[in-house]
């Protein structure tokens, strides 16, 4: 199935696209979606403890269910200013 990745700040520079979209097995977690990106960019890896992930406009846990058609955001820590 298929789902739109959009990566912002640091991530997005690291990625070096601002979105993409991926392919993912049926089934697939966020985890696993992590797990895609990081083997195409192994960097990312070193944020790994720290990446936000939401499906839509929530936040969501690494467990989350993927849906085909989802918008996937990938962040940093939010900051605020």
């Amino acid at each position: 199935m298929k789902v739109h990745v959009q990566f912002f700040s640091r991530l997005r520079d690291l990625v070096g696209a601002a979105e993409i979209d991926l392919e993912v097995p049926e089934k697939a977690t966020a985890a696993d979606l992590l797990e895609i990106v990081y083997a195409k960019t192994p960097a990312l890896r070193n944020w790994d403890k720290s990446i936000l992930v939401a499906a839509g406009v929530e936040f969501v846990q690494r467990d989350y269910a993927l849906q085909s058609g989802d918008e996937i955001a990938v962040m940093p820590p939010v900051q605020g200013g």
